[in-house]
């Protein structure tokens, strides 16, 4: 398998440690290369975003179809693996989900993880009744295709699942361009299908929401917190890709400190 990882190194005198940014279903590295990977590198840490098995630059044999969540762990280990530590896990979305198995039997590097804007512990399908609602024909073509793209695709949809309504409208189609399909079989693991087992994760979590997230509600959001006995830091207004709205300075800070406390 050839998986892609992009990387920045630190731009400081000191090297603190490694962050790994691990990105959501349908997308890949690039979405951390305007923001977060060049920002923890200005503070010091070597900042890595892998493309997980059949997205991005990364390939792998089989069908992305029914590629597991379970193989992204996989993916995650191997990433982990390589890096001197202590080790920061940033998960979204799926990655999140990806990073809570992980944490299951996680290797004794990585020291603290934020699950931002992430597929929660428990099975939450509140999702498909708004998809069945507000996406009836899009949703229906998706099931039947096994495939998510018909849900995104359009950018009024792409928008309203994803992005604040005052995110420029030229950056939206551009993401929309970029992001590829997802393992449908991941898809129904991230409904739950495949749940982690909460009482084996120690390590330390912040888990930060949106607070009009499309597809991970504040309420989820909330309840996984609780479940982990961690601190929930929930963004007024945020929609689910936090990290690239404006002001993701101010949650990048946010991170960052529970990082170094």
């Amino acid at each position: 398998m050839d998986l892609e990882v992009v990387t920045e190194r630190s731009r400081t005198n000191e090297k603190k440690g490694d962050v790994v940014l691990l990105h959501g279903a349908c997308m890949a590295a690039w979405c951390w290369e305007d923001n977060l990977l060049p920002w923890f590198a200005g503070r010091g840490y070597d900042t890595h975003a892998p493309s997980l098995r059949h997205h991005g630059g990364s390939r792998a044999r089989g069908s992305l179809r029914f590629t597991s969540v379970h193989d992204y762990v996989q993916d995650l280990r191997r990433v982990v693996e390589g890096l001197e530590g202590p080790v920061h896990l940033i998960g979204h979305s799926m990655g999140g989900l990806t990073v809570q198995h992980y944490l299951e039997d996680p290797s004794g590097k990585v020291a603290k993880a934020v699950l931002l804007c992430s597929t929660p512990p428990h099975a939450d399908l509140s999702v498909i009744g708004r998809l069945l609602r507000d996406f009836p024909a899009d949703f229906l073509e998706a099931n039947l295709r096994l495939s998510w793209r018909p849900v995104f695709r359009k950018t009024e949809n792409a928008r309203r699942l994803m992005a604040s309504p005052g995110f420029p409208e030229r950056r939206l189609r551009e993401t929309v361009a970029r992001m590829g399909d997802e393992s449908f079989l991941a898809f129904l693991q991230i409904l739950g299908l495949s749940r982690p087992d909460t009482r084996r994760v120690k390590t330390p979590l912040l888990v930060v929401g949106g607070g009009r997230d499309y597809l991970i509600t504040e309420k989820a959001t909330r309840r996984m917190a609780r479940t982990y006995g961690a601190e929930a830091h929930i963004v007024p207004d945020g929609p689910h890709n936090l990290m690239m709205e404006e002001g993701w300075e101010g949650l990048a800070e946010r991170m960052l400190a529970f990082m170094e406390r």
